[in-house]
């Protein structure tokens, strides 16, 4: 009787190389691991860090760093971020973010609440906004 238990135990938790797509017939991915790499991939894009998506996504970060020069090397566009700080590009972000919601409608406190932020930091975008466009049609 144990050793039944055992074996319907090993079914559920497959061990590590029954996801490798190597050891399979047509070599394709496994669902899993697709989707893992996907959820990696949009972290990677929303400007997370190693530390971050390994914590959410319960992974190692040497699997992260795999995943990303992977899709590096098969030229997937989320993988490439600029060489930047990453305060500066979360900034740029917020910048681009307040933008399109100000295309969009909505009132500096409105944006503030939506993007968690003060008004205050919004009006100076805001103004920022305002001056380059005054800048181009000039």
């Amino acid at each position: 009787m144990n050793g039944h238990k055992s074996q319907r135990q090993q079914r559920s938790s497959l061990p590590f190389y029954a996801y490798s797509s190597f050891n399979k017939r047509g070599g394709k991915t496994h669902p899993r691991v697709a989707r893992t790499r996907n959820r990696i991939l949009s972290m990677w894009e929303e400007m997370a860090s190693y530390s971050i998506i390994a914590e959410e996504l319960d992974i190692s970060i040497s699997t992260i760093v795999e995943c990303i020069s992977r899709a590096k090397r098969l030229k997937d566009p989320r993988a490439d971020r600029p060489f930047r700080h990453r305060n500066i590009q979360i900034a740029e972000k917020r910048r681009r973010e307040i933008r399109r919601l100000l295309d969009d409608g909505y009132r500096p406190q409105e944006i503030a609440k939506r993007l968690g932020v003060s008004k205050r930091l919004v009006l100076i975008r805001l103004k920022e906004v305002g001056s380059s466009t005054v800048g181009q049609t000039r």
